[in-house]
């Protein structure tokens, strides 16, 4: 089990990670999540951003419109996509790991149980002449 929450941890932590990169870099990773959120008539993702300069400093907002044929425009803002990127990361980062780790141990609970005493399954050919 500490395999799988290490599996886990390590997963949220490259994740995380993996997210803060492509929406820094490029943002246009959330065009892959357009077949979840757009629908017809307007299909057609654009992922727009928007940098406003304040007395705080300077902040830059990207959200996902879907567009359609004669200047069909749905807002589908950017938190949604960005949870669907977040868990498509962590899913991708986590699986193959905790697959291997989940082998591993059966194949132990395999050698400490009745797997490795029970008879050999022989079969013999018959053959006729």
């Amino acid at each position: 089990m500490p395999r799988v929450v290490t599996a886990l941890s390590t997963g949220l932590l490259v994740g995380a990670f993996s997210i803060v990169v492509p929406v820094a870099i490029w943002p246009g990773e959330a065009k892959l999540t357009a077949p979840l959120f757009c629908s017809s008539p307007a299909t057609e993702p654009m992922v727009v951003s928007d940098t406003f300069h304040d007395s705080e400093g300077t902040s830059t907002n990207y959200t996902l419109y879907c567009v359609g044929d004669h200047g069909i425009l749905t807002n589908e803002g950017f938190a949604l996509p960005l949870l669907v990127m977040l868990t498509a990361h962590i899913v991708i980062v986590t699986t193959p790991d905790t697959a291997r780790h989940i082998v591993q141990n059966q194949g132990r609970a395999c050698a400490r149980s009745a797997c490795s005493r029970s008879p050999s399954i022989r079969t013999e050919s018959a053959h006729q002449y």
